[in-house]
């Protein structure tokens, strides 16, 4: 049944540059996602939403494991995009909407967020360096809304705020399995969260 669904869905796909094509198959991957967060991204799935057959989507990725990273870096650039923060606020809200967005972001597909973490702490070097990245620029916008709230940001700060990333990350993975608090609280656990880490550095 899906070989023959796959062969209709072939014939009838219209005829796209590569890189239409590539941004074609990411936006189904997202819409994927979006539908149903919890869902496992499987390339099936993103074939038929793509109008396009498996084989076609290897074609253009090369192996499931570059389609994961592509559609990874592809979110990754989203959650950097809507945590940008906007510097014509004053810092608090800086941080209060970067964060805000950052964990609504990450809940539009938490099983894409789980993949990356555990995929980069599973030691594939492409996941590790992208994770890394995204981690520095989170942090260093962190780091410039603390600075901008009067904290002098010693070591022990910036060491704070690193470590704030990496309990942020961990509460939103038990979270991800356990949705026992409404992501608003969640929200402001993760907030009020950096305020106490950063007590303990400053005093």
């Amino acid at each position: 049944m899906l070989n023959r669904l796959f062969s209709m869905i072939r014939a009838s796909s219209p005829r796209l540059r590569p890189d239409q094509r590539r941004e074609q198959i990411l936006g189904a991957a997202r819409r994927v996602l979006e539908a149903d967060p919890h869902r496992e991204l499987t390339v099936d799935l993103v074939a038929v939403e793509a109008g396009v057959s498996p084989a076609l989507l290897f074609h253009y990725f090369g192996s499931k494991k570059k389609f994961q990273y592509a559609v990874i870096e592809a979110a990754a650039a989203k959650v950097m995009l809507r945590t940008a923060p906007d510097l014509s606020l004053p810092p608090a809200d800086q941080l209060r909407s970067g964060i805000r967005a950052f964990v609504r972001s990450v809940l539009e597909a938490p099983q894409l967020y789980r993949a990356t973490l555990l995929m980069s702490a599973a030691g594939d070097p492409e996941l590790r360096a992208l994770h890394s990245e995204l981690r520095q620029t989170f942090n260093g916008w962190v780091v410039h809304a603390v600075a901008g709230l009067g904290v002098e940001i010693t070591p022990e700060v910036k060491l704070a705020c690193h470590g704030w990333q990496g309990y942020i990350e961990q509460i939103i993975l038990t979270w991800i399995d356990e949705p026992k608090v409404s992501p608003a609280a969640l929200e402001h656990l993760c907030e009020q969260s950096l305020g106490a880490i950063l007590t303990t550095a400053v005093n």
